[in-house]
């Protein structure tokens, strides 16, 4: 999924756009929210180094702090969304 992730959700063109992942599984949603979060993150040294030698630019923003959820009419329409969760994320730097 992570592979999947890096390569589809960055632009090849060095442009911005957004991306939105609907998981339907906890362990899916699982990958999907540590991708986001580690993307969304100017640094990804240990908290131990206090300078950043690692270099790294958040290329995400999130734009779903909590993920999306159906409603109970959506459930009530299709029983088997009830355990769909929606992340979305605007890429701000191509990889």
């Amino acid at each position: 999924i992570v592979d999947m992730l890096s390569t589809q959700g960055m632009n090849e063109d060095g442009g911005t756009g957004r991306m939105a992942i609907i998981a339907f599984h906890s362990l899916e949603d699982r990958i999907v929210k540590e991708y986001l979060r580690r993307e969304a993150t100017d640094c990804l040294c240990p908290p131990r180094i206090p300078v950043c030698v690692c270099g790294h630019k958040a290329r995400l923003r999130i734009l779903t702090p909590k993920p999306a959820i159906p409603g109970e009419q959506e459930i009530l329409h299709n029983p088997r969304s009830r355990s769909a969760k929606l992340r979305a994320a605007q890429v701000l730097i191509s990889s």
